[in-house]
This record gives structure tokens, C-alpha cells and sequence, in this order.
């Protein structure tokens, strides 16, 4: 049974989200919550496009950041091979490109299968991420093939699936507690357990930016502050503004440390998730259990 041109629009409308980059992760999530009694092909369609923009974006800023560190190994090693690289400016011009070209090639990669996935929907086609479309049709039961557009899904590993996404989306500053939040207060045929999960990564999520914005901005305050105490109190000269943002750089270099161990905490959670534990937040989860009444794992 082919889709319905309302199915094909919400589709369509999943996919072009990602070129948000990330900050458009709450589209399919919405879409798919909205559309729990719709067709097999509209839910299976939004939640792997809340799997792409979510878990898909994890993955390709780890592999970009792999890149530019391999990148800058690369520079080291010719720096010590080759006598006065720094001054050749034939490997700098080269070395300059290789970036740009890997960057815009990673950028151009990500956008694009979101957007042959949209015209292929479009057109009514039943289009599979790789790797993960598969995967999750097999999880879910979705068969389009077998000729019926029933919505008999398996509707635990749906709810599973988005729980865990929502986890992954910790890596998104802002944007990507805007997904949980959804799935938490927007519809009452979720599951306890999925509002559970909803709710305390969409807190957890909450924390973390505030915690990441309050570090920041502590430490350009400090690094202004150390500026003038240096000034009234130690005789630097010209030095004063240096060493005052030298203060500045380490307070924000050891922001840049700290945070990550939290976004390692948030894809622990989704991994755990979509694995099928009832995974609670430490001292967070607990609270959040008793707040909304839940009683016991799924």
C-alpha cells in the first residue's frame, strides 16, 4: 500500500529537519509522537530521523573531531620530518585545504543522505539510513514489503528507541533537551516508563547547560576580574591584559575538559537505554522517580 501524500509530507518534513544540524532534532521527534496511531510508514520514517539527527550527529562529530586531531598529528610528524616546514608555504597551503576540503566534506556528507531520504519519501519510496535503517525496520517488525501499512509495530522497542535518542541528544547544547522535553508533556499514550526516561534526561540535559554556560561565563568574568587586580596590585605592564587572559584561557580550557565527562554520561545513558535497562541518573533519577509517581523498571 502506498503512503498517503499527508504520510509522504511528514516524511519528507523528518528528514529536511537535519539540515538544522542538529538544532532541528525535535522535529521528528515531534512528528513521531504525534503520529503514535498513524501509519507503520510515517512512524518508522520520524523515529529514524530522530535516530540520524541524534545518535547519527554523535557519531559524525566524533569521527570530524578524530579527523582534525589526526590532522594536527599529521602536522607534527611533518614538522619534525621535514627541515623548516613551518616556513614552506607549499605544505601549509596543503595542509590548509586538506582541512577545509575534510570539513565541508564531513558537512556535505551528513546533509546530504537526509536529503535523497526526503525526495525518495517524496515519492513514496521506502528509504533506509545506512546502517541504521535496517537495523531498526528488523527491530521494529516494519515490513513494508509484505503489502500492508498496519500500525502494528513493535511499540516497547519504538519507545525504547526513542528513549535512547533522546539520552544521545545530550551533545546538542540546548537544542537537544528540547526532544526529551517533547516526549515527556506532549502525549498521553507514552508509556510511564518513557516519560520517566523523557523526563530525567530532559533535567539532567537542563543541568548541563547551565552548568556548561555558567563555567563560560565564570571564567571570562574571572579572566576580566584577574586583568584589573593584576593592574592595582602587580606592576606587569603590557603583560597585564596577557596574563589575564592566560587565566581566562585555562579557566575556559578546563570547562572544555569537565562538560564532556557529562555528554560521556548522557550517551552511557542512551546506550543503556536502547539496550533495554532502566537507566536512572545518579541522585537525579531517584528524585525524578518518586516526583512523577513512577513504580518500578519496565
Amino acid at each position: 500500500m502506498s503512503p498517503s501524500t499527508q504520510d509522504r509530507l511528514l516524511a519528507v518534513i523528518a528528514h529536511l529537519a537535519a539540515l538544522a544540524f542538529g538544532s532541528g532534532v525535535v522535529v521528528p521527534a515531534a512528528l513521531w509522537s504525534e503520529s503514535r496511531k498513524k501509519s507503520a510508514y510515517v512512524r518508522f520514517q520520524t523515529l529514524q530521523a530522530f535516530g540520524y539527527q541524534s545518535l547519527g550527529y554523535t557519531l559524525w562529530l566524533l569521527g570530524v573531531l578524530f579527523l582534525v586531531v589526526l590532522f594536527y598529528i599529521g602536522l607534527v610528524v611533518i614538522a619534525v620530518i621535514v627541515p623548516d616546514a613551518a616556513q614552506n608555504e607549499t605544505i601549509l597551503a596543503v595542509f590548509s585545504i586538506a582541512i577545509v576540503v575534510m570539513m565541508f566534506g564531513a558537512m556535505g556528507l551528513y546533509l546530504l543522505i537526509p536529503l535523497i531520504g526526503a525526495v525518495l519519501c517524496g515519492l513514496g519510496k521506502d528509504f533506509r539510513y545506512p546502517l541504521l535503517g535496517g537495523r531498526l525496520a528488523r527491530s521494529l517488525g516494519y515490513q513494508p514489503e509484505a503489502g500492508t501499512d498496519s500500525p502494528e509495530l513493535d511499540s516497547a522497542f519504538e519507545e525504547r528507541f526513542a528513549a535512547a535518542m533522546g539520552h544521545f541528544a545530550v551533545i546538542l547544547p540546548i537544542w537537544g533537551m528540547l526532544a526529551p522535553a517533547w516526549l515527556w508533556i506532549s502525549h498521553k499514550s507514552h508509556s510511564s516508563w518513557l516519560k520517566f526516561q523523557s523526563a530525567q534526561t530532559t533535567l539532567y540535559q537542563i543541568f548541563v547547560n547551565v552548568f556548561y554556560f555558567g563555567l563560560t561565563f565564570a571564567s571570562i568574568f574571572i579572566g576580566f576580574g584577574s586583568m584589573a587586580l593584576f593592574a592595582m596590585t602587580i606592576d606587569l605592564g603590557e603583560w597585564t591584559a596577557v596574563a589575564g587572559m592566560m587565566v581566562m584561557i585555562c579557566l575556559l580550557g578546563c570547562t572544555g575538559l569537565v562538560i564532556p565527562l557529562f555528554h560521556i554520561l548522557g550517551q552511557w545513558a542512551g546506550l543503556q537505554t536502547l539496550r533495554g535497562r532502566h537507566f536512572k541518573y545518579p541522585l537525579l533519577g531517584g528524585w525524578v522517580e518518586k516526583f512523577i509517581n513512577f513504580v518500578g523498571a519496565r
